[in-house]
């Protein structure tokens, strides 16, 4: 039992104030710097409002109609023009490239913000203004411009109003659950038009992740679908486990969907062959640390290694031995047989009954810029022909001048495009004949840039000393970009940035020719 006397007989006054002093200083300052965070959040908002009106301004003075007509040769395919939004019918093609280019911005994101700005500019004006007063960030108005802009003008200002209201303290999330709600309820066939148009953006993307890796996405597909290509692979991976298989079901799955693309015919399905480049210097064939690239991507020298040995275009390796080896030339003479071997296949002749599609390729290249100089074969360096192959009288290039310069760019040379130079055209910097059909007039451009440099108004491409191209837009805006080194990781911008993700312009554009 408690003694009540003694408990109301104890002080009442608690703990010293210095004793809470410095946590009562941290909680203070700790407001305080959440005082400070908030304000700044509406300045950030303020400024985000004004970048989305003046980036509405930038378009109106970039109007459609100096594009080149849907009815001549070289204007955008129909499929392209399909793909863009609604809100940039009136806006010229190039507009977007102009944007990516002066703020730095993905094609991708570029479009993205000028979709968003005109959206909040012209279908949401009370989403902007709360924007500029600081009542609600980016993310909330990105929310309203995907879910409330594609109303029709008769209910969308009900839908924006009644969500402004209730916005409270929703998070993005959460305000996306909303909108969805109250679009139901005013509009019924929202839902089929916002499937329609996701069906159409349906694609797979590639996201290099570092080290050698990357993410496969595969976009915007019904879901019923999606759920029964999980459950097939789940099937799939269920089927391929054995008793001592210490993979998860996940990475059995995973596994299984790399076979049933990549093993050609053992599905049914007519055969297919995948094509990779490989680059490596002889350092890292031979053991060294150096990274080499496969279709573009930087990956690890081990794991190159390892590809190189399973194509067959290495010798395989000894078992690895549970103690150092006694004799000390057994290191030698590894070396001895990856170098025979690496040799053996630089010096192929007869390429029946190898994985190889064509004769092994040899780069000669600059030291300090990794930059490539010369692309030729075993034959060819005896011949005394490393400096690349010659130039051509035609307009077209030869196979080997094509493969020259699609291995020097590695990308399409439009400042931050990711366009494989394998899947873009060539492109004669000196329009052909005043400018021969040679390495240091050509350059890779994908389909959409192509037609850029041949139609976009008010833009120019001139080429600078080193292997440069410096690409001017209409505001008299210059970058300059290089050829990236074989295995430096750069996309050659000057100067260099961050690697943009991959977002390729549509195939389906005419040539601009």
């Amino acid at each position: 039992m408690f003694d009540s006397t003694s408990v109301l007989d104890r002080p009442t006054d608690g703990w010293a104030d210095e004793a809470f002093a410095p946590l009562r200083a941290e909680l203070e300052n700790g407001h305080l710097a959440l005082d400070l965070l908030r304000e700044e959040q509406q300045v950030i908002g303020t400024s985000q409002a004004y970048r989305a009106r003046w980036i509405a301004d930038f378009c109106r003075a970039r109007p459609a109609s100096g594009d080149r007509p849907d009815t001549e040769v070289g204007a955008a395919a129909a499929a392209t023009r399909a793909a863009r939004s609604s809100v940039l019918v009136s806006v010229s093609e190039w507009a977007v490239d102009e944007v990516a280019t002066a703020l730095c911005l993905t094609a991708a994101r570029a479009e993205s913000w000028m979709v968003q700005s005109l959206q909040l500019v012209h279908l949401l004006p009370a989403t902007l203004e709360a924007l500029a007063e600081g009542r609600l960030t980016w993310e909330h108005a990105t929310v309203l411009c995907d879910v409330v802009a594609p109303l029709d003008d008769e209910i969308r200002a009900d839908a924006e109003a009644r969500l402004l209201a209730r916005l409270g303290h929703k998070t993005p999330p959460q305000l996306r659950a909303a909108a969805h709600r109250v679009v139901q309820r005013l509009d019924g066939q929202a839902i089929g038009r916002r499937v329609t148009a996701a069906l159409r953006e349906r694609g797979i993307t590639v996201h290099p992740t570092g080290d050698g890796l990357g993410t496969l996405s595969v976009t915007d597909l019904p879901l019923p679908v999606v759920r029964a290509m999980e459950d097939a692979l789940r099937q799939y991976a269920d089927a391929a486990a054995t008793p001592d298989d210490g993979r998860t079901r996940q990475q059995r799955m995973a596994d299984c969907l790399v076979d049933l693309v990549l093993r050609p015919g053992e599905h049914g399905l007519a055969p297919v062959q995948a094509q990779l480049t490989i680059i490596a210097t002889v350092r890292t064939l031979l053991g060294g640390d150096d990274p080499g690239e496969v279709a573009g991507d930087v990956v690890p020298a081990e794991m190159l290694r390892a590809l190189a040995r399973a194509l067959g275009l290495l010798p395989t390796e000894r078992p690895t031995r549970s103690a150092p080896p006694e004799d000390p030339t057994d290191a030698a003479d590894a070396t001895d047989t990856a170098r025979s071997g690496l040799a053996g296949l630089l010096a192929t002749r007869n390429l029946s009954g190898t994985a190889l599609a064509d004769r092994p390729q040899i780069a000669l290249v600059d030291e300090l810029t990794g930059q490539l100089l010369g692309l030729t074969d075993a034959a060819g360096l005896r011949a005394g022909s490393a400096l690349g192959p010659p130039p051509t009288a035609a307009y077209a290039p030869t196979g080997a001048l094509r493969r020259h310069v699609q291995l020097r760019d590695r990308r399409c040379r439009f400042p931050g495009c990711r366009r494989p130079g394998t899947r873009s055209d060539l492109h004669h910097v000196v329009r052909f004949p005043e400018g021969p059909t040679s390495a240091g007039n050509l350059c890779c451009l994908c389909r959409h840039h192509h037609r850029l440099v041949h139609q976009a108004p008010g833009w120019r491409l001139d080429a600078v000393a080193g292997g440069g191209l410096r690409f001017t837009t209409p505001t008299g805006y210059e970058v300059t970009t290089h050829p990236g080194g074989l295995t430096d990781g750069s996309d050659g911008l000057s100067p260099p940035g961050t690697d943009p993700p991959d977002d390729p312009p549509p195939d389906d554009d005419p040539p601009p020719f």
